[in-house]
């Protein structure tokens, strides 16, 4: 009786993957198409919490100055998302079970601030309980306050204080809305997905808990927050997309010295010559790192079928099973180099693509200068082509094409002869 193999790799003894096999399997799950079904990850998110601005100006312009700007929004450290429960009922239908819906219930949604050095997510809080209890407008009288200091048969004038709810001028909500996104990529592109809670009323706050003896620890606030209903959106992100979203006064706009050259301008992965750059810099700060599974680094951003890896090094096992080896020393310097400077481009494409012609010379001129024994940091030695003049760079683009074919990695003597003669020296 043959054996099943799906989940028993001691079974593959005369396969070619023997009973140590690769990553294909979640690398075609979760590499191909562009990360398509890659798992999101859970520290991308923005949350915007929509506090009416009519209520906020109730409370005093100092108030209302302070917590317009939104900053508390970037300040949350940690969200629930939203939960359901549905309470079901079981009935008999003519003998048959039959279980019916009779209720959906939103369970409440904890979201977690930095108790910042500005005190904004405190103060968010106070302005919530002022807004909606007298109890907190009583500070200007002090630690013990008129309206506390009244007994039970004081007579009228002295016992006319409001308390709790009774509260004037609140009618309208503090919270329009609370909305958690997540931010990730789709096909290349920064998207996000959104959980608007409707109507949010705070269930509990809570303050932190001093320490003395906690000398790591960070301090937090913590508010509970009940709702009607959950509403979901998707989109593009951007600027003020999701609302503060990627704010000048907080955000780093600066670009990457790594290329991004998607077809969008949402574009934030970037493809082939971005990748290029990211392998070849961990290549070169890391000297005798390798990754044997070339095949699997070569087809990266690859949205076509990966095979599994195969080498001609082979150590016999038995008759039938064999394991790479680093044999040789193209195997061990070689491997993760090719993975970071082959692509899938042609030379007859490379010579109408001028972007790639480029980011090659710059690559290439960058790797010689290091091996000169230059001192500057990478992000130095990538403005060197920028240094160049237009000729020397049109004579360096036209050096790349001629070469590209027999030495895809630019770093041969050949054509490091070529690039002497350009440049000098």
């Amino acid at each position: 009786m043959p054996l099943n193999r799906n989940f028993d790799n001691f079974s593959n003894f005369d396969t070619n993957k023997g009973i140590m096999g690769d990553f294909t399997h979640a690398a075609n799950l979760y590499r191909r198409n562009n990360f398509r079904l890659a798992p999101k990850v859970k520290f991308l998110y923005h949350v915007v919490i929509d506090v009416n601005p009519i209520a906020l100006q109730s409370l005093g312009n100092n108030v209302s100055n302070l917590l317009n700007k939104r900053e508390f929004n970037i300040l949350a450290s940690a969200a629930d998302l939203p939960t359901y429960t549905i309470n079901t009922d079981t009935l008999n239908q003519y003998n048959r079970k039959k279980v019916i819906q009779t209720r959906i219930n939103y369970n409440p949604c904890n979201i977690e601030f930095h108790d910042d050095a500005a005190g904004l997510t405190t103060l968010l809080w106070e302005a919530y309980y002022r807004y909606y209890y007298e109890d907190g407008n009583y500070a200007d009288q002090g630690t013990r306050p008129r309206a506390y200091q009244t007994g039970l048969y004081d007579s009228e004038p002295q016992n006319t204080y409001r308390h709790g709810f009774n509260r004037a001028n609140k009618t309208y909500p503090f919270f329009n809305s609370i909305t958690i996104h997540q931010l990730h990529h789709q096909n290349a592109d920064s998207h996000f997905t959104s959980f608007t809670l409707v109507n949010p009323l705070i269930g509990e706050w809570q303050h932190d808990r001093v320490d003395q003896t906690d000398g790591s620890g960070l301090m937090k606030n913590t508010m509970r927050v009940d709702y009607e209903t959950v509403l979901y959106d998707r989109g593009y992100t951007g600027e003020d997309q999701p609302a503060g979203f990627a704010d000048n006064a907080h955000y780093d706009r600066s670009p990457s010295p790594y290329s991004s050259t998607g077809s969008s301008e949402n574009n934030t992965t970037g493809v082939d010559e971005g990748w290029t750059k990211v392998f070849t810099d961990i290549f070169l700060e890391a000297i005798g790192i390798t990754d044997f599974n070339s095949e699997q680094q070569r087809n990266l951003r690859s949205t076509f079928t990966t095979q599994p890896v195969t080498t001609n090094n082979r150590v016999p096992f038995n008759n039938s099973t064999f394991f790479p080896t680093n044999s040789t020393q193209t195997a061990i310097t070689t491997a993760f180099l090719d993975a970071a400077l082959e692509s899938s481009i042609s030379q007859r494409e490379l010579r109408n693509n001028t972007i790639k012609q480029r980011d090659l010379a710059k690559s290439a001129l960058r790797n010689y200068s290091i091996a000169q024994g230059s001192s500057n940091s990478f992000n130095d030695n990538g403005q060197l082509f920028n240094n160049l003049t237009a000729t020397q760079q049109s004579q360096l683009q036209q050096a790349v094409v001629d070469n590209y074919r027999v030495d895809p990695t630019l770093q041969g003597a050949a054509f490091t002869s070529i690039l002497k003669d350009i440049i000098g020296g």
